[in-house]
């Protein structure tokens, strides 16, 4: 996946709150190997109720495993911020969006 698809996904995700969007990128993550940034892509996935599969879950358990607390904590914060800016929204309509 190159860069400006994923960016294309992370507006998605970001702004118009697209399940699909968040799995794609959850999924690129696992793919890629990434710890931090699949975290906070499952809980992106998880906030927007993807229906996720136990390979999903144990992933983010084991990624979950190697980090420190304080890893944990930061990653956290960003997936409750991130989940409260998309609570935030205005609701657009689709000709808005685009």
């Amino acid at each position: 996946m190159n860069r400006t698809h994923t960016r294309n996904l992370v507006r998605q995700v970001a702004q118009d709150c697209d399940p699909q969007a968040a799995l794609s990128l959850y999924d690129q993550s696992i793919a890629s190997g990434h710890k931090r940034i699949a975290l906070l892509r499952y809980l992106d996935a998880r906030d927007l109720s993807v229906p996720l599969t136990p390979q999903h879950h144990a992933y983010a358990r084991a990624v979950a495993s190697v980090l420190s607390e304080r890893d944990m904590e930061i990653i956290a914060r960003e997936a409750l911020r991130r989940s409260r800016e998309r609570q935030t929204l205005p609701a657009l309509t689709e000709t808005e969006r685009n």
